[in-house]
C-alpha cells in the first residue's frame, strides 16, 4: 500500500451514487414533507385535540396454558433433535470424516434440518405466544404473561435451544461455497425475519420511544431535542414511553426517519409500531446483504459462514427485528462504510472518491448513534497509508472531511436550538447506569461511601483506563499505516521482538499486524475497530442492554476473529436475552426494590461477562501450559 505506481480504481460502483443521493435525500424529504422541527409553539400543539382512539383496549394478561404446553413442548423437542445432531456432527468428524469432508448431501440436509427446527421453534416459543396482533398495546413479556413463572422457564429453555442450533449450523457452514447451502442460509435468514416481524414487542419500550419522538416532530411542529414526550399530554401515544421527560437520545438522522414514518403510518400505534419493525428488517435483510458481498469478494473461503454468524444469530433476530432497535440501522451503515472501505482490490490504492463515501457512510452511523465516531481515526488511517508524505496526507485529511463535515450540518440545521440541547444527548451517557462493570461496582460502593464518592472513585478511573486502551489501540493501527515501508518495522523486529521479558512482548504487540498489513490491511483495520468497541462495551460504557451486542458481532462476521465467536456470539449473546427474563420475571419476584436492582444488575454481568472472558482466556491459558510443561525438563 506503500509504492506510488500501484494501480488506482476510480469506477464508483452505482451503489456508492445511491448511498449519497439517499444521504442527501432524508433531509430534504423531511422538511418537505414534514417542515422544519420546532416551528410550531408548545403551547399551540398542546391546545390542539388528540388523535382519539390509537389502539384497541389492552389484551387480557397471561397465557393458555395449551399455549405454554405448546412452548415446552417446541423446546424439549429442538433440544432432543439439536442434541442428536451435535452428537451426529461430532462423532462423524471425529471417526467417519476425520480424514475426509462431510458428504455434501447430509451438510445440506443437517443445515436445512437446524433451519426448519429453528423456525419452529420462533413460532411456537415467540410468534404464537406472543403475536404483535393482539400484544401490539401491552409492552413487555412479562406484562403478556401475568408474570407467570412457567413462562420464563419455557422461553429460557427455548432461547437456550435457539442458541445451539444456531452454533450447529455455524459449524456445518464453515469453508463452504456450496449454492445450495447460500440458498438455505438465505431463504432461513428471510422466514426468522418475518417470524420476528410478527412477533410482539417483548424486552423494551425503546420502538414506542421513537414513535413519540417522530411525532413531537411529525405530527406536533415540535423539536425532539427541546420538548419532551410529557409535554404532550393530549396526545396518548405519550402514555407508552419510557423516557417521557428526557428529550431524544439518538442523531437527527434516525429522528429524521421517525417523523417520516409518524408522517407515513398515521394515528394508529399498530401501523406505527409495523413501520418501525418493517424498516428494521430491511435493516438487517440490508445487512446481511453486505456482510455477504464484502466476503465473497475479500473471503470467499468464510463467506457463508461469516454470513450464518450474524444472519442467523438469535439476538440479532429477536433484538434486531422482534424488538425493533434503531442499532440494526446503524450496524447497516457501518458495514455499508466497510463494504466501500475494501473496494479497492489488493494491491490498489483507494480512490478519494471512494474514500469519501465510506466516511459519509460511517458519519451516517454517527447521526444515528454517536459510538461509530470512535472508528473515524482507523478509517482516516486506512485512507491515509498508501499516500507518501505529511502534507500530502493532512491534505487529503482535511479533503475526506470536508463531505463529512457537510453531511453533519446538513442534519443538524434543521434541528439546531442550542448547543446545550445537543451536548445533553452525549453528557448524559455518563450519569446513567445499568448492568455494567461500572454499575455494579459504583452500586456497591456507594452503600459504603455515598453515591458522588463512588461515581468520582469508579466512574473516572474506567473512562481514563478505556481512553488509554483506545489510544493504543489507535496507535499501534497508526505505527504500522504511517510508517509506508520505513526503518520501525525493522527495528522493531530486530531489536525488540527476540528481547525476553517485556521490551519482547511490546515489540511482537507493535509487530504483530505488520505483515497481514502488507497483504490485506481492510482486516487490520476492521480487527481494530471491532475491539475499540468492545473495549467500549467493557469500559467506556456505563449503560448496557443486550441488543449493543449486534455492534460487535456485525464486524465479527466479516473478520476471522474465531476466538471470540464462542464466548461473544454464543455465550455473551445467549446470557444477554435471559437477561431479559431475569428483569421482566425474577425481579418481580424477588420485589422491586433499590437492593434487588443491585442484585440483578450483579448477576447479569456476571452472566454475560464472566463466561465470555474465561472461554476467550482459555486457550492462551492452555498453550502458555505446554509451553511451561515442555521447557520444564530442559530448564532443570
Amino acid at each position: 500500500m506503500g509504492e506510488d505506481n500501484v494501480p488506482r480504481q476510480r469506477q464508483i460502483p452505482l451503489a456508492g451514487w445511491v448511498a449519497v443521493c439517499s444521504l442527501i435525500g432524508i433531509p430534504l424529504l423531511l422538511l418537505a414533507v414534514v417542515g422544519r422541527p420546532g416551528t410550531v409553539p408548545l403551547d399551540v400543539a398542546v391546545s390542539r385535540p388528540g388523535p382519539g382512539s390509537i389502539a384497541s383496549p389492552v389484551p387480557h394478561a397471561g397465557l393458555h396454558p395449551k399455549t405454554i404446553q405448546v412452548i415446552f413442548l417446541a423446546s424439549e423437542l429442538s433440544l432432543v433433535l439439536a442434541l442428536a445432531i451435535g452428537l451426529l456432527v461430532w462423532v462423524g468428524q471425529k471417526r467417519v470424516w476425520a480424514r475426509s469432508a462431510m458428504p455434501l448431501p447430509l451438510r445440506l440436509v443437517l443445515v436445512a434440518l437446524l433451519g426448519a427446527i429453528s423456525l419452529v421453534l420462533y413460532e411456537c416459543a415467540l410468534l404464537i405466544p406472543f403475536p404483535l396482533e393482539k400484544f401490539y398495546n401491552l409492552v413487555g413479556i412479562g406484562a403478556i404473561a401475568n408474570r407467570d413463572s412457567r413462562v420464563a422457564v419455557g422461553v429460557a429453555l427455548a432461547l437456550v435451544v435457539l442458541f445451539i442450533l444456531y452454533g450447529l449450523a455455524y459449524v456445518l457452514s464453515r469453508r463452504q461455497k456450496s449454492r445450495a447451502l447460500w440458498a438455505i442460509v438465505l431463504i432461513g435468514a428471510l422466514f426468522f425475519a418475518l417470524a420476528n416481524l410478527l412477533t410482539a414487542i417483548t424486552t423494551t419500550m425503546d420502538p414506542y420511544d421513537y414513535i413519540a419522538r417522530g411525532r413531537i416532530t411529525a405530527v406536533h411542529g415540535g423539536n425532539p431535542y427541546v420538548q419532551v414526550p410529557q409535554d404532550y399530554s393530549n396526545d396518548p401515544f405519550m402514555q407508552y414511553v419510557s423516557w417521557r421527560d428526557k428529550t431524544s437520545a439518538y442523531g437527527p438522522l434516525w429522528e429524521s426517519l421517525s417523523a417520516l414514518f409518524s408522517r407515513l403510518a398515521g394515528n394508529q400505534l399498530r401501523s406505527n409500531l409495523l413501520f418501525h419493525k418493517g424498516f428494521a428488517m430491511a435493516c438487517y435483510l440490508f445487512s446481511v446483504f453486505l456482510i455477504a458481498a464484502t466476503l465473497r469478494r475479500f473471503a470467499p473461503e468464510r463467506a457463508l459462514s461469516g454470513t450464518i454468524l450474524f444472519a442467523w444469530n438469535p439476538l440479532v433476530l429477536m433484538e434486531g427485528v422482534g424488538n425493533s432497535h434503531n442499532d440494526l440501522l446503524m450496524v447497516a451503515l457501518l458495514l455499508a462504510a466497510f463494504y466501500f472501505l475494501s473496494r479497492p482490490a489488493p494491491g490498489a490504492r483507494t480512490d478519494v472518491l471512494v474514500g469519501a463515501i465510506a466516511l459519509l457512510l460511517l458519519g451516517a452511523a454517527v447521526l444515528v448513534k454517536f459510538i461509530p465516531i470512535l472508528l473515524l481515526p482507523l478509517f482516516l488511517l486506512y485512507l491515509l497509508s498508501d499516500r507518501k508524505g505529511w502534507w500530502r496526507r493532512v491534505g487529503l485529511g482535511l479533503l475526506l472531511l470536508v463531505p463529512l463535515v457537510l453531511l453533519f450540518a446538513m442534519y443538524y440545521l434543521p434541528f439546531w436550538a442550542s448547543w446545550p440541547a445537543f451536548l445533553d444527548t452525549f453528557g448524559r451517557r455518563v450519569e446513567m447506569f445499568r448492568m455494567t462493570v461500572t454499575s455494579v461496582a459504583k452500586e456497591a460502593l456507594q452503600q459504603w461511601v455515598g453515591e458522588q464518592t463512588a461515581l468520582a472513585v469508579v466512574r473516572w478511573p474506567l473512562l481514563g483506563l478505556f481512553g488509554l486502551s483506545y489510544l493504543v489501540v489507535v496507535g499501534r493501527v497508526a505505527l504500522i499505516a504511517l510508517s509506508g515501508g520505513g526503518r520501525w518495522p525493522q527495528w522493531v523486529q530486530e531489536y525488540l521482538v527476540p528481547r525476553p521479558g517485556w521490551r519482547g512482548r511490546v515489540g511482537r504487540f507493535l509487530a504483530g499486524d505488520w505483515e497481514r498489513w502488507q497483504t490485506r490491511s481492510w482486516e487490520v483495520v476492521l480487527r481494530a475497530s471491532l475491539v475499540i468497541l468492545l473495549l467500549y462495551l467493557l469500559l467506556g460504557n456505563f449503560w448496557w442492554w443486550p441488543w449493543y451486542l449486534i455492534w460487535p458481532i456485525a464486524l465479527l462476521a466479516l473478520g476471522e476473529e474465531e476466538r471470540m465467536i464462542v464466548p461473544l456470539a454464543l455465550l455473551a449473546s445467549c446470557a444477554g436475552e435471559l437477561s431479559h427474563l431475569a428483569w421482566n420475571f425474577l425481579w418481580y419476584r424477588w420485589g422491586i426494590t433499590w437492593e434487588t436492582t443491585y442484585q440483578i444488575d450483579a448477576l447479569v454481568v456476571l452472566a454475560v461477562v464472566v463466561p465470555a472472558l474465561v472461554v476467550y482466556a482459555l486457550p492462551s491459558l492452555t498453550r502458555r501450559r505446554k509451553e511451561e510443561a515442555g521447557a520444564g525438563p530442559s530448564g532443570g
